[in-house]
């Protein structure tokens, strides 16, 4: 039986490393040399539970980096965090301001990037969910260190000569927090409300030509000229009509999946699919369009009612 607060003994020591060195050089440095010291020890005696923590479900297996991504927030928000004490007992100072702006700017733009590296790419449809909840998340802390960095910098800048209007800045940048996380979450809702739509459109459109195909099955027996030429007959208008139905559902669930989940731009955002599950779910989602006859893909049809419960959750017409 796994002991799961052993789980903690990675971050806490970790924290410890983080503390220890930021001591060094101060009157506190042979603490600090005993919190470093006493950190990697417990950072490594928890190693081992976290490794049998994974092997106990294989979906975990593909969270290893998200490991990195707590590393680099604990080692990034360490110093702001401590500048935000000294702040609340009135002894921070313009140099720790700076210093916490530099560190929340990084934050704010690296992030992003290291979300998407370490986003897993195994299990994409049955992780999507999750994946979701990452985006929007990850997209939070980084705003919320993106305006604690104009805090930072404005506090930096007018600490010692104009203390008073820091207490409207700061209201207003707490504001603003507000208004971008409403933002993220109802973008993230009214993508999935949009995808549910169009996966169900999608799924009905090629019901409705499934039943065509079935209608105009040829006849066992016949030879292959007129399985041909049977085939060839089954393209009527009203046939052709449901086919390109079906193409233009499909072309237009392709741009949801392709849409960043927490962001309008793309370079800082997390796509509600990867492009190469799109590209895999578009192959199979053209077989069965452009199939004479239905292929009852299994596959095709899992995964889009794995993209249809993953966004379930998150429906909200009115967003």
């Amino acid at each position: 039986m796994l002991d799961r607060w052993k789980l903690a003994l990675v971050p806490v020591g970790f924290s410890m490393i983080v503390y220890g060195n930021s001591l060094y050089g101060g009157p506190n440095q042979r603490l600090g040399w005993v919190l470093f010291l006493a950190g990697w020890v417990i950072t490594v005696s928890g190693m081992p539970v976290w490794k049998r923590f994974v092997d106990e479900d294989p979906l975990r297996a593909g969270y290893e980096r998200y490991v990195w991504v707590v590393f680099f927030l604990i080692l990034f928000l360490a110093g702001p965090a401590h500048v935000a004490f000294k702040a609340v007992v009135g002894a921070a100072h313009a140099g720790d301001y700076r210093t916490a702006a530099t560190s929340l700017g990084l934050v704010y733009l690296m992030l992003p990037l290291i979300v998407r590296w370490a986003e897993p790419k195994d299990y994409t449809f049955v992780r999507l969910p999750s994946r979701i909840g990452r985006a929007t998340f990850f997209r939070t802390v980084a705003n919320a260190a993106g305006i604690g960095a104009v805090g930072a910098f404005l506090g930096a800048r007018f600490i010692a000569t104009y203390p008073a209007p820091l207490i409207s800045t700061v209201l207003t940048l707490m504001a603003t927090m507000v208004v971008v996380t409403h933002k993220t979450f109802a973008r993230a809702r009214k993508l999935c409300t949009q995808t549910c739509i169009d996966v169900q459109a999608l799924l009905w459109a090629m019901g409705e030509l499934g039943d065509a195909k079935r209608r105009d099955k040829p006849a066992s027996g016949l030879t292959d000229w007129r399985r041909w030429r049977r085939s060839r007959q089954a393209t009527g208008a009203k046939y052709a009509d449901k086919q390109m139905a079906a193409h233009q559902s499909w072309h237009t669930l392709k741009l949801d999946l392709c849409t960043t989940v927490d962001s309008g731009y793309r370079l800082f955002g997390l796509p509600l699919l990867t492009k190469g599950e799109v590209d895999e779910l578009e192959r199979e989602v053209l077989a069965e369009i452009e199939a004479a006859a239905p292929t009852d893909d299994a596959s095709m049809r899992k995964n889009l009612h794995a993209i249809l419960k993953a966004c379930a959750g998150r429906i909200d017409v009115l967003a």
